[in-house]
């Protein structure tokens, strides 16, 4: 299929970047963004890829247009990644990607929020990504709060589920005063054992989707040093995105 893809609950492919040395670990890859998303994280930094109103204001691109200038890259890349919004969300679309990139012999990552644990149950039992990177974004009951109301339990599924069949799997936090403190690393230490790495960002408060987060400053380092310490403490391979 070379079409667009936009539907009720995804809006298509809404972005490209040819080259990245800093989103597939140790591979330069292509980003493809698919739009629309399961959550409304008021922190969120991607609000174009998110909100309905904005994704109305662009343009889709199709898959052939994304594919060929994936593929004319091959000299150059060795992975691409699927990104978003929320990849799951468009099931057929993200197979047809993750299938056209293996078919090109291209490594594959996916990110996900894991609230769609059975397309990321199938893309790992068909051996189409080779990377899955998971956001945690709090502890459990704290999820209503970080994600805009949705629980976690779609994500304790979709934990389950990379130990048992992910190769590699990251684990992600974005260090946001307010939404995620030491005490909730320690308890979300615990959920992420098993993983190959856990990656920690700072909070970035340039664009976000609720206003009401614009501005607001993220933590010192010494604190999100004190953060990674109680994930190592626990044995994970801590990377600090600072």
């Amino acid at each position: 299929m070379t079409g667009f893809y936009t539907s009720g609950d995804g809006w298509g492919i809404r972005g490209f970047q040819g080259v990245s040395l800093l989103d597939f670990p140790g591979r330069v890859a292509s980003l493809i963004f698919l739009g629309g998303c399961t959550c409304r994280c008021p922190f969120c930094h991607n609000p174009s890829l998110v909100l309905p109103r904005l994704l109305s204001l662009g343009d889709e691109l199709s898959i052939s247009q994304v594919m060929s200038d994936v593929a004319r890259r091959r000299k150059l890349i060795t992975g691409v990644v699927i990104s978003g919004g929320e990849p799951t969300l468009q099931e057929d679309l993200l197979l047809e990607l993750l299938r056209e990139a293996k078919a090109l012999g291209l490594a594959t990552k996916l990110d996900t929020n894991g609230f769609r644990p059975r397309v990321l149950e199938k893309v790992l039992d068909e051996g189409l990504v080779d990377v899955v990177a998971m956001d945690i974004k709090t502890s459990p009951l704290r999820y209503p709060v970080a994600t805009g109301g949705r629980d976690f339990g779609p994500v304790a599924e979709s934990l389950e589920i990379l130990k048992n069949k992910a190769s590699h799997c990251i684990l992600r936090t974005t260090l946001v005063p307010g939404v995620v403190d030491l005490e909730d690393m320690e308890e979300i230490a615990s959920l992420a054992q098993g993983a190959s790495e856990y990656h920690l960002q700072p909070f970035s408060g340039r664009v976000t989707l609720d206003p009401q987060y614009e501005g607001m400053s993220a933590y010192p380092p010494h604190v999100m040093e004190e953060m990674a310490r109680v994930l190592e403490k626990e044995g994970l391979t801590v990377v600090r995105l600072w």
